[in-house]
């Protein structure tokens, strides 16, 4: 793995984000950069002060939080960045494309479900636009017990299909380097559920079964380089977001999952399964684009 990059947002998580990347850095062997974001809400006073009044203070800012990082990181010898930002998610992806990262290491954000209706969250577009695998870490933590694969194994297409095989080789490598067992988990849509506001939806029990079984197989054939017994591959029926943010929280997982971009109006209405997890999410997440 390249390098890892760690994103400090809010110093009130900066230990706890600097603590995992360094872990996860030791265990794949690699170097660690720290960039702490440097969010821009000077705005409205700018129209208040002269050019070099204003520049004079984004300077003083920028100087007093490098302070904060060099306290932090003191004794260690990791690159270390400051940016001053209007855009915290195009600074994040292009600073990951600079420095040639492998894997961002993070603090998700916890906006409030309205400004969620109104505004993309940065994490959204993180998922959508990065470079590279997201850890979006919780604030209220515990343990990794487990490395959960999240998949949609009846997706056919070709680049579906590789963004899968990327999924399980990401959580494996996790799984290893955490020294937690894998599981891979399948979740089929619960017809039953996906048209529960359809009067008189004609369900067949055995369509379900069988979608099953076939989700199973090509499940066991994504799989079938990890080695796993078959105790660990997983195959359900249900809402896919709520069985897997469930279980990861039930299990003390970490979940690793792919996100399909979504663009324009699709986008702002119904992102991605990895998006509907981050609203509610428990437990710690590695999403790969």
């Amino acid at each position: 793995m390249e390098n890892i990059l760690a994103v400090i947002n809010h110093w009130q998580d900066a230990e706890s984000v600097l603590d995992k990347a360094e872990k996860l850095a030791a265990g794949f062997h690699t170097g660690l950069e720290v960039l702490v974001t440097v969010h821009d809400q000077l705005g409205e006073l700018s129209q208040y002060l002269n050019f070099e009044d204003f520049s004079q203070m984004k300077v003083e800012i920028v100087a007093a939080e490098r302070g904060r990082l060099d306290k932090l990181c003191a004794g260690k010898n990791y690159p270390l960045h400051v940016e001053w930002t209007t855009r915290v998610h195009t600074t994040i992806v292009e600073r990951a494309q600079h420095y040639g990262s492998g894997l961002i290491v993070m603090m998700a954000s916890h906006d409030p479900m309205f400004s969620i209706l109104i505004h993309t969250p940065d994490d959204w577009h993180l998922f959508r636009d990065t470079p590279c695998p997201v850890l979006a870490m919780v604030k209220d933590r515990r343990a990794c017990k487990q490395v959960i694969a999240g998949i949609d194994a009846l997706d056919s297409n070709l680049e579906h299909r590789q963004l899968s095989a990327r999924v399980l080789d990401h959580a494996a490598a996790l799984a290893k380097v955490e020294g937690v067992p894998l599981m891979v988990l399948c979740v089929v849509p619960d017809p039953a559920l996906v048209y529960a506001g359809i009067v008189n939806a004609p369900i067949s029990g055995d369509f379900l079964l069988d979608t099953l079984a076939i989700a199973k197989t090509k499940t066991q054939q994504l799989a079938a380089h990890l080695g796993l017994n078959p105790a660990d591959i997983v195959i359900v029926t249900g809402r896919v977001e709520e069985v897997l943010s469930q279980r990861a929280r039930q299990d003390d997982a970490l979940l690793v999952i792919g996100s399909a971009a979504n663009r324009g109006l699709k986008a702002l209405l119904l992102g991605n399964t990895a998006e509907r997890i981050l609203r509610s999410m428990k437990t710690d997440m590695l999403v790969v684009n």
